[in-house]
């Protein structure tokens, strides 16, 4: 049996490396996304007294103002949920970091 000399093996590790799949990293830092959530949760509170179609239109409206503030699509926050929810712990500690947001009193 031939050996392999060192750039065999470089190369084969290299190859190796290459074909793995990474995972897809999510468009939105987790602190963009939780940033996001802390102001939809604001939002659904807004409309908590509403029922039926308003409270749907008006969420809608909402949800779009707080993407637009937060300069992020709709498909890149939904996008980064999808890809967060496979891992529970980020997940939780995204959602964490938005009720913290929402605690958290301001200073001026």
């Amino acid at each position: 049996m031939k050996k392999i000399g060192l750039y065999g093996w470089v190369l084969s590790a290299a190859l190796f490396f290459s074909c793995q799949k990474k995972a897809e990293q999510p468009p939105l830092s987790d602190e963009k996304v939780s940033r996001v959530m802390a102001d939809l949760f604001t939002a659904e509170a807004a409309t908590n007294t509403l029922i039926g179609y308003q409270k749907d239109s008006l969420m809608q409206i909402y949800f779009k103002q707080v993407l637009e503030m937060h300069g992020v699509t709709k498909e890149d926050y939904e996008k980064s949920l999808m890809l967060i929810a496979n891992d529970l712990p980020r997940m939780e500690e995204i959602v964490r970091q938005a009720e913290e947001i929402l605690t958290t009193p301001k200073t001026q």
